[in-house]
């Protein structure tokens, strides 16, 4: 599809109600909320709907929360127009794709910013956020767009994935920058020079202290479901003055289809093939996980244990030691009022790749499984319904 203008509000939803028509069998759209002035705010739904969604990853991506970010819109129809095509098959079949194409249509309508700079609007609260609580986005891509000048800052061309400062739990901030980096590289590679960067990047510099403050770029969206379901969140600026319509549609577009390609990936500390946002509490070496037979119920698990994290005692949460070179002990301690009733899954890594002649939790033999890198083994051990003052040590033998 190619674009030679920056298509208005209207034109946007005629396209999008074409597509639904001729894609019955993949895609189908969901009104949830209506701006002030009366308009639906509408969610595009596309996956491959012979597989069950339980059994798929879920992925929230917003466009134009700020109505007069032109470039938003063609982006969102160029994604939409290419998940329908043979190159997105492995996409929707493992993936369910949730699409707000215009997340604020009075701004885009009237091509105006339309939303509060400085924190979530009421408008998002009673769509995007009651859009997460019912389906708990495994990850949310919110994606900007900037002109000639931003809100009076001249940005010189710049395109950018962006790593919000909320994504401070376990190991996040690698998994965030690795998953960002390979995004980057693979649209430089179709041509698209990205930066990334933090809000702190630009906090840190005294001569560019006032470029991306709040009222810059928020992502205060990102923030609460983040917060809410521990869903991995990315924000990312296209650029419509520097490139012409076709090539901002294609250059946002290098970045999605390369954050699709890791969801169908098995990342080494995992188990289960997905987005990586498995680690509640812990490292690599040792982690509080999400437990569950399919995406659905390790969603439903992981939104759950996110919101009792801080109530596994510290250093229990959990602790990791090795009594001899042959052994490791891993202790979790949980002291909330509210049990965890579905309970939770402890993994942990052993270097190389011994045999396990012993696996008990307080001094009871469990049945455990595997995986296995370059390097070492990752033990997964399924606890059931955590209660108040529970302690479980486990002890590994090899």
């Amino acid at each position: 599809m190619e674009y030679s203008k920056i298509i208005s509000y209207d034109e946007i939803f005629n396209w999008v109600g074409q597509f639904i028509n001729n894609n019955k069998e993949i895609a189908y759209e969901e009104i949830i909320g209506k701006s002030d002035e009366g308009r639906d705010i509408k969610a595009i739904h596309i996956t491959n709907k012979a597989t069950r969604i339980i059994e798929k990853e879920i992925v929230l991506i917003i466009f134009g929360r700020h109505g007069d970010e032109i470039g938003t819109r063609v982006v969102a129809l160029a994604l939409i127009d290419w998940l329908a095509s043979k190159d997105a098959k492995q996409i929707i079949d493992n993936q369910h794709i949730i699409i707000i194409p215009v997340a604020n249509p009075d701004g885009c309508f009237h091509n105006v910013f339309g939303l509060p700079a400085e924190n979530i609007s009421e408008l998002e609260k009673r769509s995007i956020l009651q859009l997460g609580e019912k389906y708990i986005p495994d990850i949310v891509m919110d994606i900007h767009s900037v002109g000639m000048e931003k809100r009076g800052f001249n940005w010189g061309g710049l395109e950018a994935v962006i790593i919000d400062q909320n994504a401070d739990a376990g190991e996040d901030q690698y998994i965030s920058r690795q998953m960002a980096a390979e995004m980057i590289n693979d649209a430089a590679k179709a041509g698209y020079p990205f930066l990334l960067h933090t809000p702190k990047f630009y906090q840190d510099l005294k001569k560019k202290a006032g470029l991306l403050s709040d009222i810059a770029f928020n992502n205060y969206v990102n923030e609460v479901l983040y917060e809410s379901f521990h869903s991995l969140a990315f924000g990312m600026e296209v650029n419509h003055f520097v490139l012409q319509p076709d090539d901002t549609a294609n250059s946002g577009l290098a970045i999605i289809q390369s954050m699709f390609k890791m969801g169908n990936h098995t990342f080494p500390w995992e188990y289960y093939p997905g987005y990586p946002n498995r680690i509640l509490s812990g490292d690599f070496l040792c982690s509080i996980k999400p437990k569950g037979v399919n995406a659905d119920e390790r969603r439903k698990s992981r939104k759950d244990i996110w919101s009792k994290r801080h109530l596994f005692k510290v250093p229990y949460n959990p602790y990791r030691e090795m009594p001899n070179n042959h052994s490791i002990k891993v202790t979790v301690a949980y002291c909330g009022e509210e049990e965890i009733a579905g309970g939770i899954t402890v993994s942990f890594r052993i270097r190389g790749i011994p045999e396990i002649k012993k696996l008990t939790v307080n001094d009871k033999d469990i049945e455990c499984y595997s995986k296995k890198d370059e390097c070492s083994t990752y033990l997964f051990l399924d606890l059931e319904t955590i209660k108040k003052d529970d302690i479980r040590e486990i002890v590994a033998e090899f």
